[in-house]
C-alpha cells in the first residue's frame, strides 16, 4: 500500500514531453490523454502530468510507475509549490477514465485505502457535523451519485457529488463534495439528512436488505 504521507512539489519548466510513463501504465489508451507538465517532488522523483481529454482528470506519473495525485493546500499554492499523495496506478487509471456518474461510487469505494487525506472548505462543518462523521458518511454511505453545480453558478463549477449515509451513531448525514480539476476530492457541505434526500436514501436501504 502507497504512503498517504504529502510530498511538496513544484512544476518545471519543461518543453519536451516525456511519454514513456503513460505508455507502461495505459498503452490502450494512450491517444486519450495529452502531456501537461513535468513536476519535480521535494525527494527528486519527477512526475509527468497528463490529462484525459473527456473527463479532465489527471494522471501523475514517474518513471519507476508509482502513481500520485494532487493535494494543494491553500497556503502552499501561494507559495508556488503544492502536495502530492502516492495511490495505487490501477485505481487512479480507472478514476481518471470513469464517467461523471461512476466516479461518486468509485471515490465510495476507495476512499479508505486510497483516500486517506480529504480536502475541506469552511462550509464542510458549518453544521456541526465533525470531519469524522463525514469521512465515516462517505467510506459508509447507502448511496452514493453526481448532480449538476446551482442553476445561478457559472458553467464551469464543479459538478457535485452526494455522499447519502448514517454516522457512527446512526444519524442519517447528507454529504457534497466537489473534485476540482487537480484534486481528488474537497468537501464543502454537510448536514442531518434533508426531506430532498430521504426517499432515495430509504429506497437505497430496502434495495440492500
Amino acid at each position: 500500500m502507497p504512503s498517504s504521507k504529502p510530498i511538496r512539489g513544484r512544476t518545471l519548466r519543461v518543453d519536451a514531453p516525456e511519454w514513456e510513463p503513460l505508455r507502461n501504465l495505459a498503452p490502450d489508451h494512450f491517444d486519450d490523454f495529452k502531456w501537461m507538465h513535468e513536476v519535480e517532488l521535494e525527494d527528486g522523483t519527477r512526475l509527468q502530468a497528463y490529462e484525459h481529454f473527456h473527463t479532465g482528470r489527471y494522471l501523475h506519473l514517474d518513471r519507476s510507475g508509482r502513481a500520485f495525485v494532487f493535494a494543494a493546500e491553500e497556503d502552499l499554492r501561494a507559495e508556488g509549490t503544492s502536495k502530492y499523495e502516492e495511490v495505487s496506478p490501477r485505481w487512479l487509471l480507472d478514476f481518471a477514465l470513469a464517467r461523471s456518474e461512476e466516479r461518486a461510487t468509485l471515490l465510495r469505494q476507495n476512499v479508505t485505502n486510497e483516500l486517506q487525506r480529504l480536502s475541506w472548505t469552511r462550509s464542510a462543518t458549518k453544521h456541526r457535523i465533525s470531519r469524522k462523521r463525514i469521512r465515516h458518511v462517505i467510506e459508509h454511505c447507502e448511496v452514493a451519485f453526481d448532480k449538476p453545480p446551482p442553476s445561478d453558478r457559472p458553467r464551469a463549477a464543479d459538478t457535485r457529488l452526494v455522499f447519502l449515509g448514517d454516522d457512527p451513531d446512526g444519524v442519517a448525514i447528507e454529504v457534497i463534495a466537489v473534485e476540482p480539476e487537480n484534486e481528488l476530492l474537497v468537501v464543502i457541505h454537510a448536514m442531518e439528512m434533508r426531506p430532498r434526500y430521504k426517499t432515495r436514501y430509504e429506497e437505497a436501504r430496502r434495495w440492500q436488505k
